[in-house]
């Protein structure tokens, strides 16, 4: 057995999407806590050459975090370098589920509840509310965090017989007579009568010169697990909505100083906005990210205003990425109808324009997504499922 060591935060969604990835391949690990800092954060800094949690060693080496873990996972890497079987996904299932959002644990309760065998493929659980630091508005529950939601209604769902399938990613998927083949990026795939798209909306990235490069080295998509890390050093955040103006509020008083650079004006709620001005972030609305320099590490962001084409570099050693998501549709943009934002269009069941496929939470198009819709399109596009396959027996 592989020696495993996984260093992570008490509060960090993607720590958490690790372990359920590891522990759901039945692999054991040994969790370094490096919530309170100190020496131990330090040491996970030196050996993983990274700022960002969770970081993950395998034998001693080190892999990156989360995202590099599903990586190797969804191409089968892992499990080569593991010696784990390879599991065969040729059995026809009645519904296959593409993703574990809300949206998506809801489709596979209620579609085990009615006695469908149901497959989950996901590259991970919790989707966009794993990484919600506190809700307040999901009916019957007057406060939690996004994790522990997820939490509950994964444990719910694992009271019901299922098939996961989770770190695997789907690339594709193909209509065959009589059923649906679902295309893993590892090789597998995975059969269904029918299929219900519950894939969310992923992070939206700048798109600029040394963004991937100094990815988990400065450039950071989670204020709230990594932000304690650049703990009284000088930050950029790139963007004006909530999840822009929320950073910089939870990083008033950990950082040295903050940047917040905005296209437009701040757009975020009236709140938000207000704590933001009282803040002492330096607001610098109209200008756009240019370029992300550094070395090892981030050193720097170049912006440009929009309204006369001026540059100015902002002397950072850290750069936020808060500007908003994007229907993660792209695996069916060949097959599915979608509207110029990428978001499935589908009827007022979840039913898409190809037979037997469905779509539910914030991949459709819909004006408003909120945690509350998303579980409830979930059950819709379930109920449509089982009546489809209904009819269709």
């Amino acid at each position: 057995m592989a020696d495993i060591e996984i260093y992570t935060k008490e509060w960090c969604p993607y720590c958490a999407r690790a372990k359920v990835l590891l522990r759901s391949k039945g692999l054991e690990f040994r969790e370094i806590d490096v919530t309170a800092g100190g020496e131990l954060e330090a040491e996970m800094i030196e050996r993983a050459g990274l700022r960002t949690v969770p970081q993950i060693f395998i034998d001693g080496e080190s892999i990156g975090g989360y995202d590099a873990l599903a990586t190797l996972n969804a191409t089968g890497e892992l499990d080569r370098r593991l010696g784990l079987a390879v599991m065969d996904a040729r059995e026809v299932y009645d519904v296959v589920v593409v993703g574990a959002g809300p949206a998506g644990l809801v489709a596979a309760l209620y579609t085990s509840r009615k006695n469908l065998s149901t497959a989950l493929v996901s590259l991970d659980v919790g989707g966009q509310v794993g990484t919600t630091r506190e809700l307040a508005n999901y009916p019957g529950i007057r406060s939690i965090t996004g994790p522990d939601l997820v939490k509950e209604m994964y444990a719910q769902l694992e009271e019901h017989p299922l098939d996961q399938m989770i770190g695997e990613r789907v690339v594709g998927v193909r209509p065959m007579p009589g059923i649906l083949i679902c295309d893993t990026e590892s090789g597998k795939e995975v059969c269904g009568k029918a299929v219900i798209i519950a894939t969310g909306a992923q992070k939206r990235l700048l798109g600029v010169p040394g963004e991937t490069e100094f990815t988990g080295r400065g450039v950071v998509y989670c204020s709230t697990c990594d932000g304690p890390l650049f703990r009284d050093l000088t930050i950029a955040i790139v963007g004006g909505g909530n999840s822009g103006l929320e950073a910089a509020i939870e990083m008033d008083g950990i950082a040295k100083a903050v940047y917040v650079v905005s296209r437009g004006p701040l757009s975020g709620d009236e709140v938000l906005r207000d704590k933001v001005v009282a803040s002492p972030a330096t607001r610098l609305t109209g200008y756009e990210p240019v370029e992300i320099h550094g070395e090892n590490a981030v050193t720097g962001l170049t912006i440009r205003e929009i309204g006369t084409g001026v540059e100015r570099r902002l002397e950072v050693e850290g750069v936020f990425v808060e500007i908003g998501y994007t229907a993660h549709s792209a695996f069916v943009l060949d097959l599915l109808d979608t509207n110029d934002a990428g978001e499935i269009v589908v009827d007022a069941h979840g039913q898409t324009g190809v037979p037997g496929v469905f779509a539910a939470g914030d991949v459709i198009d819909i004006h408003d997504k909120q945690i509350v819709m998303a579980a409830g399109q979930g059950a819709r596009a379930a109920l449509a499922a089982f009546e489809y396959l209904v009819k269709r027996a």
